[in-house]
């Protein structure tokens, strides 16, 4: 199964500009299907993001900081909240 950090990324941008995310429904019953069919649960979830903010952090060095965290963090569990939401 590969990884597609497109949408994360996209989110954590939308979030910073406008202080929310949209996703068009398409996608994101798409992600939620997906998810789904490969038995995602929340563990998985936990560790994709314990993950994501561990490269992040070792990619940027020095610009890593405690904001930048709370942001990604912030960006990613927005974006999870709204996978679950079509995970049926």
């Amino acid at each position: 199964m590969s990884l597609n950090l497109w949408p994360t990324c996209e989110a954590a941008l939308q979030l910073r500009k406008a202080g929310k995310v949209d996703i068009r429904d398409s996608s994101l019953k798409k992600l939620g299907a997906v998810h789904f069919k490969y038995g995602v649960v929340d563990v998985h979830f936990e560790v994709t993001k314990y993950t994501l903010l561990e490269t992040i952090k070792e990619v940027v060095g020095e610009m890593w900081s405690p904001e930048m965290k709370k942001a990604w963090s912030v960006a990613y569990d927005h974006l999870v909240a709204a996978i679950k939401t079509q995970m049926n």
